[in-house]
């Protein structure tokens, strides 16, 4: 049985990429009957599980106190460490017991998505339960679209509005570059301000549908995602396949994920992604070169790729 956490308008990252595998996977998906939301419905959650037995138990992710109860032949999957470092003090010591040393200590086998997200894992403690890597799938239909490239107008798109996506050194990079800046999600009013002080030129688009997103790639010359923290970085693999010159960070995940087919730059340094975003806008044989090795790099990526080492994992699971 593979478990999601409840539909929520909010979050369906993890959903989505599950979603993608389900079709390659041998497993019943079973979802929450409640959010994580207090005590209660965690132990109805935990219950549900419970009256619900399975030879073979794959928490998805998010609802890691799940194997606060210690179920037969679990595999956890958590993708990145990042909720608790928004917490301190009693409440990250909680989290850390019912989120992660009591679920590892119960799991089977842990999965992650990235080497980088193992190393921030094993850096809270010394668990004993094995980790394995396994990436996430590519979850959109994505084709390569070639694009004739605007080097007059530059449409550059950029993926989510969190404080990680580094979209305010992003903006006052962009100062003086004559592009149109796409924003993809729900930008604060700070974020609004600072476009119009650095006079760029943006689109802000939100909640869009599967088609439209697909569509915001197609559209743009080149896709900028200097994140400072994520542990995977799906953009990236959509950008590639789609046929789109990447810039990209040079830490945590992204490295792992872009393989040699982005451009990579400091994300702390306004004047590196200056510099980033300046080279692929004039180096037309720099973006051929790195649109030929995004293409290749998302072959490892392929949802059935992914979802056959899956397989592989609970054959292993269950035949231990």
């Amino acid at each position: 049985m593979i478990v999601f956490r409840k539909n929520t308008s909010s979050f369906y990252s993890i959903e989505n990429v599950f979603e993608a595998l389900l079709p390659f996977l041998e497993i019943k998906k079973n979802i929450l009957p409640h959010a994580s939301k207090g005590l209660i419905n965690r132990l109805k959650n935990i219950f549900f599980i419970y009256s619900h037995k399975s030879n073979l138990l794959h928490i998805t992710g998010n609802d890691h106190y799940l194997l606060c109860y210690p179920f037969e032949n679990t595999i956890l999957t958590i993708h990145d460490i990042e909720a608790l470092k928004r917490k301190s003090g009693l409440k990250k010591w909680i989290f850390k017991k019912l989120w992660f040393d009591i679920p590892i200590q119960n799991a089977k086998v842990i999965t992650t998505i990235s080497k980088f997200s193992r190393r921030e894992i094993l850096s809270l403690g010394n668990y004993t339960t094995p980790i394995k890597v396994i990436h996430n799938p590519l979850t959109l239909p994505m084709v390569h679209s070639p694009k004739v490239f605007n080097t007059k107008k530059t449409r550059i798109l950029h993926m989510g509005t969190k404080k990680n996506k580094n979209l305010v050194r992003t903006i006052k990079a962009l100062r003086g570059i004559d592009c149109w800046l796409t924003i993809v999600g729900k930008p604060e009013t700070e974020i609004l301000d600072l476009l119009k002080i650095n006079r760029i030129h943006y689109s802000i688009k939100s909640n869009l549908n599967k088609v439209e997103i697909m569509g915001e790639y197609i559209n743009c010359d080149l896709v900028s995602f200097v994140s400072t923290y994520e542990g995977f970085g799906l953009p990236i693999i959509e950008g590639q396949a789609t046929g789109r010159p990447v810039l990209t960070s040079n830490v945590a995940s992204m490295p792992e994920v872009a393989g040699t087919g982005a451009l990579f730059v400091n994300p702390f340094s306004v004047k590196a992604i200056r510099a980033g975003i300046n080279k692929l806008i004039a180096n037309e044989d720099l973006r051929e070169d790195l649109i030929k090795k995004g293409l290749k790099n998302v072959e490892r990526f392929k949802p059935k790729v992914i979802a056959g080492q899956y397989l592989k994992l609970y054959g292993k699971v269950l035949n231990h």
